[in-house]
């Protein structure tokens, strides 16, 4: 039975430019691994779509008696993030000093910064862009970033399909065991382990953040900054 037959049709047109988890739920309804692997694409092309929001759904949905197969959800991810990033080191290529200059600007990092940053990510990227695909918003602009500093093609196809694929298998994997333990109990321990896994996720990609962010300091900045 497809994902079609499961959940009823969606009517209307959804804003790319501004996609909800709401509408990412209905549009995998609605489409399946389709709908998982543009999420994915288009947020690594830069776009504010929630791809890891629709991999924490399709996840949930694999666990379920007709849910989507789960090798195809961990695949459609892995292909979506991939490509996508691709596109945008290749827009990062094309485009180079306006694009670095406007990534900074979102992040309120003056153009000296962005310098500087550009010239770190040049020396060490494979670091960078790992930890970028786990971190909300950097895995937005990594293949912009990484386009526009000079990275190797080579070396950014090998570092971003390694990232893509433990992303999206992380991601799904821990959701469908979830999602098997949350079908399979109460009500009350449902809401308290949909909590654990959320905080659980949130606190992961915050220490992942913070390991970014000492690479990206001066040893003594980062050292402070731990303190």
């Amino acid at each position: 039975m497809s994902s079609s037959d499961r959940f009823p049709a969606r009517t209307g047109v959804v804003k790319l430019g501004a996609v909800s988890s709401h509408e990412i739920t209905q549009l995998i309804h609605d489409f399946g691994l389709l709908a998982v692997f543009l999420a994915a694409g288009f947020q690594a092309m830069g776009f504010p779509v929630p791809g890891g929001t629709a991999l924490v759904i399709a996840g949930i949905d694999a666990s379920s008696r007709n849910g989507l197969p789960l090798a195809g959800v961990i695949a459609a991810g892995t292909l979506g993030a991939l490509l996508g990033g691709t596109a945008g080191f290749a827009v990062g290529r094309w485009r180079g000093e306006p694009v670095l200059v406007r990534v900074g600007r979102l992040f309120r990092q003056e153009p000296e910064r962005v310098h500087e940053l550009r010239g770190q990510f040049q020396r060490h990227a494979v670091a960078p862009l790992f930890v970028a695909r786990f971190v909300t918003g950097l895995r937005n602009a990594a293949g912009l970033v990484a386009g526009a500093s000079g990275v190797p093609l080579s070396r950014f196809l090998a570092v971003s399909a390694v990232a893509a694929l433990a992303w999206s298998a992380l991601i799904t994997l821990e959701y469908y065991f979830a999602g098997h333990a949350i079908l399979g109990a109460p009500t009350w321990l449902q809401i308290v382990l949909i909590i654990v896994g959320l905080v659980a996720t949130i606190a992961s990609f915050r220490f992942l953040r913070l390991g970014l962010g000492a690479r990206a300091r001066p040893p003594a900045e980062a050292a402070e900054a731990t303190d």
